[in-house]
């Protein structure tokens, strides 16, 4: 099912920047959590590389980047 999923937000973010419209919305930032972990239960993302660049872009906003320190220091 996930996987669907995945599929799913592979083809809409293959025709737009974020989820929601033309702005960064808070589903956006939910779905860069989501997919980050991925990595904890050991699923590749090589098989959609619009989330792989997606998770990237959202990744190096300033205030993710800022958030992310932030919560690593803790």
């Amino acid at each position: 099912k996930l996987f669907r999923q995945f599929d799913y937000l592979q083809a809409t973010l293959n025709e737009k920047t974020y989820l929601t419209g033309p702005s960064f919305s808070v589903a956006d930032a939910y779905l860069f959590t989501v997919l980050g972990w991925c990595r904890f239960f050991s699923i590749s993302l090589e098989r959609w590389p619009v989330l792989l660049a997606y998770r990237e872009m959202i990744n190096a906003r300033p205030a993710v980047q800022a958030a992310l320190l932030a919560e690593a220091s803790l």
